[in-house]
């Protein structure tokens, strides 16, 4: 539980740029009181986010409740015959006075959602009994959700004025593989918590393990490292964590290279290596000249529209005769008038595939 004292960088590891802007967003809001949403993928924190801003504000000596888009929590225990309304106003309540975290507000029920912006409307000169809207709830509200809220508005998924009423005020949590500057803080916290936990002695992770960590993609964010943390505690018998330990309990995943990275070469070995992985257990013919025509049809296509159609010009920049040029293009089903290409059998499809 954050202590009444807490700050946010207490709890917030933020030695990258993109944290150490969600914690100036904390500092901006914690006493505005105002609605905040919190934006991230799953894994981010966007817990931890809401809690310190809770803890930073006016509110701070009052509950903070977090809920399921069902309102169902351990503080807020479903009843038999709720219907959604009924459980968003019983969260509501128990949230009174102090901060209401709906978290993935995208999968709140309708009903919830008309409750809910009710509940969050600004204050202002009190309207007339007739105009009620029935009970009275003194709860800030925050929601969590991820980055594609608008898709969501736009399928009616989402509720644009609950939308509009949370998005004033918009924290992001960046995902972890954008802030590995935070990494090594992450990672040595969470292996001593475990360390602690399980009464072990000291742990340390060497800089090499670090470096493994940092590689890797992290599609499951801090959450992902928790557990990859847990599991390092486990298996690690020594008193430091080395790169082969890490790479014995890290995903195996296919690392993606930007195409402006890899030689010409290297996506040729890219593509042929997936097409015969693809082939494998059939017949392959012709490999070689498959390859080739794959690799004229663009060049020609290019050089081509570079010198407007001129194919004497075309045969001059590729260093080739124009009859050998043109005997290419018959041959490519590129020339006006060529016979139409044969339908794609499985190495074609093969090859072109992805």
């Amino acid at each position: 539980m954050l202590r009444r004292t807490a700050k946010a960088k207490d709890f917030l590891v933020a030695d990258s740029p993109a944290m150490r802007a969600v914690v100036d967003k904390v500092r901006l809001w914690a006493d505005a009181d105002a609605p905040v949403l919190i934006l991230g993928e799953h894994g981010t924190g966007r817990e931890l986010v809401a809690r310190v801003l809770h803890q930073s504000g006016p509110r701070r000596t009052a509950r903070f409740v977090a809920v399921r888009p069902s309102f169902e929590s351990a503080e807020v225990r479903p009843d038999d015959g709720d219907d959604a309304d009924d459980r968003a106003q019983r969260a509501l309540r128990a949230a009174n006075g102090g901060t209401l975290l709906v978290k993935d507000v995208c999968d709140v029920p309708a009903p919830s959602q008309r409750t809910l912006r009710k509940a969050i409307r600004p204050r202002g000169p009190r309207r007339p009994e007739r105009e009620s809207t029935g009970e009275h709830f003194d709860v800030r509200m925050v929601g969590s959700a991820d980055l594609d809220l608008e898709s969501a508005v736009a399928a009616k998924i989402l509720s644009r004025d609950l939308y509009e009423q949370l998005a004033d005020h918009t924290i992001e949590v960046p995902p972890l593989r954008d802030r590995t500057e935070d990494l090594p803080e992450l990672a040595e916290r969470w292996v001593g918590h475990y360390v602690h936990e399980v009464g072990r002695g000291r742990l340390t992770i060497t800089q090499r393990a670090l470096a493994r960590l940092a590689q890797y993609p992290w599609p499951g964010n801090v959450a992902e490292l928790k557990s990859i943390s847990r599991r390092l505690v486990v298996r690690v018998a020594g008193s430091r964590v080395e790169a082969g330990d890490v790479d014995e309990v890290l995903p195996v995943v296919a690392q993606r290279v930007p195409l402006d990275d890899m030689s010409f070469e290297d996506m040729v070995k890219a593509k042929l290596s997936g097409f015969l992985k693809r082939m494998d257990g059939y017949p392959v013919h012709d490999l070689y000249d498959k390859v080739l025509a794959r690799v004229e049809r663009p060049l020609f296509d290019l050089v081509l529209e570079h010198t407007g159609g001129n194919q004497l010009k075309a045969a001059e920049i590729l260093g080739v005769n124009r009859n050998t040029l043109r005997k290419k293009l018959e041959q490519l089903g590129m020339e006006k008038g060529a016979r139409k290409r044969k339908t794609p059998g499985r190495e074609d499809e093969a090859l072109d595939g992805e």
